[in-house]
């Protein structure tokens, strides 16, 4: 079975106030090579990058890292109506494979392993959602997804705001756990938070 990945790396990070895929982790990679890394290790392939806001700068980043020989680079003209236009603009663009995971760069908590589980989850040919509780006690199903070929002319059609997130809400979806999948990178605080639990232990002076 082929999955493909549609990484969304377009939004201006308007909240954040600059763009969140290219913040970096304590070993110095922007999220989105990190993202392309685990999308990879994890099984995806081609891997569809997505880019709108600093597409130039994002596509710099890829090529100065070293992954740009591993993804394809997709422009996203109208980024700035959504993310729905994001996730058609990547699928648009995907050659004939069995289904694609749609991922964002700002789900810290996203690793190869969790992709991986993803993908095994997909081999029965139907929806596959991250399944977390939100900040407000919510139960929520959402990407990163797996979504098999039928699904992919809805995805194509999607414009505005308008993600995958009735699809998934679907019967049959299969869920998988995402440990802190509620978290994501939107504003300085979540930035702050995020780059502490990176940093080393203190060792108590003596």
């Amino acid at each position: 079975m082929t999955i493909a990945a549609v990484l969304l790396a377009a939004g201006a990070s308007r909240r954040l106030g600059e763009p969140k895929q290219l913040l970096q982790d304590a070993e110095h990679v922007p999220t989105v090579v990190r993202m392309v890394q685990a999308l990879r290790d994890g099984g995806c392939a081609p891997v569809i990058v997505v880019l709108g806001a600093a597409a130039h700068e994002v596509r710099h980043t890829l090529e100065e890292h070293g992954v740009a020989r591993w993804v394809q680079c997709v422009l996203n003209g109208q980024w700035s109506e959504g993310m729905g236009t994001s996730i058609a603009a990547g699928v648009a663009a995907i050659p004939s494979c069995d289904g694609v995971l749609v991922a964002a760069c700002d789900m810290p908590s996203v690793d190869a392993a969790h992709v991986g589980a993803l993908l095994h989850a997909a081999r029965s040919g139907g929806r596959v959602a991250s399944t977390y509780v939100s900040g407000d006690g919510r139960c929520v199903r959402g990407i990163p997804a797996v979504l098999p070929a039928q699904d992919w002319p809805v995805l194509r059609a999607l414009r505005g705001e308008t993600g995958a997130r009735t699809l998934l809400a679907s019967d049959g979806t299969i869920t998988v756990p995402l440990s802190n999948g509620h978290f994501d990178l939107d504003t300085p605080t979540d930035v702050a938070q995020w780059r502490r639990s990176l940093a080393p232990p203190r060792r108590d002076e003596h």
